[in-house]
């Protein structure tokens, strides 16, 4: 347990560097249910689906306070597809953008059941990006992912709507990414496209796409690190620490649960208690309110989690923390813990 008090780091945060949790987007997790069980998975299955009043109330409620974007998560959010396409329309009728609606692009049994849903998406309302997971732990058919995208192509008659979104597994850098990059080579040509762009030999992270001159289709194609629970104690022997960027690139964001708790961001430590700063049957000021008060989101946006990790070592030494991780959300979850 670590014994250096929060509030005493708090009190530093007069002259912290970082921005400060200013939300631009609230995301759905519309239901927990899924249709596949992902090794890399953390998110509880059995929670449910959210409510829809209290979930329509907040998304208008939002939008007058003056958040502009509108996402969508899991789950997977074509499994409660009734109140998915029921928080499109009320983002259309508040005029806000649409950022991802993420999926597993596997959830359909035949063509059929595929373009009936994908229209209903249309219909609503939705012109942001599909954002497809695919990797090694998803374990899509090739074929299965190419008949996904050519459907979202025609249905949103969109050559740039899907994205997808890849893990790589930790466990075998070299072979997952070898494996992956034949996976896509093949769906590139599935799909009448060839693939462009590097990853990161180190680390598999990058960025791919698949293109086709004749059509302009292109499938963005991004490459993640796999992230870890805190007590994974092999994931704390990397030789540098995380980047600081006062959670710029999970944050920002009001996450709804598909149980109604509403966490500051959509890393994967979004799921620690000490990360939830409210329900759905809060206010956006009260969400605030509360937010201004919750001693992570202060260290995580104001003071900086890095920052933390510092004032730790200079007080406690080299045992104030496991070990060295990249890996901020992993960090963070430790911090939410301890």
């Amino acid at each position: 347990m670590v014994n250096f008090s929060l509030m005493e780091q708090e009190n530093t945060m007069t002259t912290a560097l970082g921005p400060g949790f200013n939300p631009e987007e609230i995301i759905f997790c519309t239901t927990s249910a899924c249709n596949l069980k992902c090794g890399h998975c953390f998110v509880n299955q059995k929670a449910g689906n959210l409510n829809a009043e209290d979930a329509l109330s907040l998304l208008k409620d939002c939008a007058v306070n003056g958040i502009t974007k509108t996402g969508f998560s899991g789950g997977e959010p074509f499994l409660n597809l009734d109140l998915t396409c029921l928080l499109i329309e009320e983002s259309v009728k508040n005029e806000m953008i649409f950022d991802r609606l993420m999926t597993n692009g596997a959830w359909w049994k035949d063509e059929k059941e595929l373009f009936e849903k994908l229209i209903r998406v249309r219909e609503a309302g939705f012109d942001g990006k599909i954002g497809l997971s695919w990797d090694s732990f998803h374990g899509t058919s090739v074929q299965k992912v190419a008949m996904f995208i050519t459907a979202c192509h025609q249905v949103f008659d969109n050559e740039n709507c899907v994205e997808i979104l890849s893990v790589v597994d930790s466990s075998n850098k070299k072979y997952d990414d070898r494996d992956f990059k034949d996976n896509l080579i093949e769906l590139g040509l599935t799909i009448g496209g060839f693939v462009t762009g590097n990853t990161d030999k180190k680390t598999g992270n990058g960025q791919l796409a698949i293109v086709n001159d004749y059509s302009d289709l292109t499938v963005p194609v991004y490459r993640f690190s796999q992230s870890f629970l805190p007590e994974t104690g092999s994931k704390w022997r990397d030789k540098k620490w995380f980047t600081e960027d006062f959670c710029q690139s999970t944050g920002n964001v009001f996450y709804v649960h598909s149980d109604g708790r509403v966490a500051p961001c959509c890393g994967f430590a979004n799921e620690e208690p000490n990360l939830i700063i409210g329900s759905v049957k809060d206010s956006y000021e009260k969400l605030m309110e509360n937010a201004r008060s919750n001693r992570m989101v202060n260290l995580c946006y104001c003071m900086g989690l890095d920052s933390y990790r510092r004032n730790l070592e200079r007080n406690e030494g080299k045992q104030a923390h496991p070990g060295r991780t990249k890996d901020m959300c992993m960090f963070c979850a430790w911090v939410c813990r301890n």
